[in-house]
């Protein structure tokens, strides 16, 4: 798996919300419970912990 470049920038698709990830992930994981397929109406759903003093939410209010 390649390795995350830190700082990280993100944010949704429609730009309201932006955010900063400075450390790495605790922990990824691709969840396939049923909850998750219907949430991302995909087979799995991914996910990471990052945390709390490594995120920052520079734009918008989650």
């Amino acid at each position: 798996m390649p390795t995350l470049a830190l700082p990280a920038e993100g944010g949704c698709r429609c730009g309201r919300v932006r955010l900063k990830i400075s450390a790495k992930p605790l922990l990824t994981m691709a969840c396939h419970c049923t909850g998750c397929q219907r949430m991302s109406s995909s087979a799995y759903s991914l996910s990471a912990a990052i945390p709390s003093d490594g995120f920052e939410v520079t734009k918008g209010e989650p």
